[in-house]
């Protein structure tokens, strides 16, 4: 898995997100030559544009395919 991979040795975990966001993610994820070797890349789906995978970017492509009924906020009154 190329997610799992990109995330090894971070703190991130992937148990927050369902697996069908993942697994779509994996599927968008391809390698590209660098002149500092082959990385991991996807097309963001919102800039719409190839992008590096580094391990925050990893989550940040998860959340924005997060269902938003499993979104709560919070608001706090001042």
């Amino acid at each position: 898995m190329k997610i799992q991979q990109i995330l090894k040795d971070t703190p991130y975990k992937l148990k927050l997100f369902p697996e069908e966001i993942i697994k779509e993610l994996e599927e968008r994820t391809f390698e590209k030559e660098t002149k500092k070797g082959k990385k991991f890349y996807t097309k963001c789906i919102i800039r719409d544009k190839d992008i590096q995978l580094k391990p925050e970017e990893v989550i940040r492509q998860l959340y924005l395919k997060y269902p938003k009924n499993r979104i709560k906020l919070t608001l706090k009154d001042n």
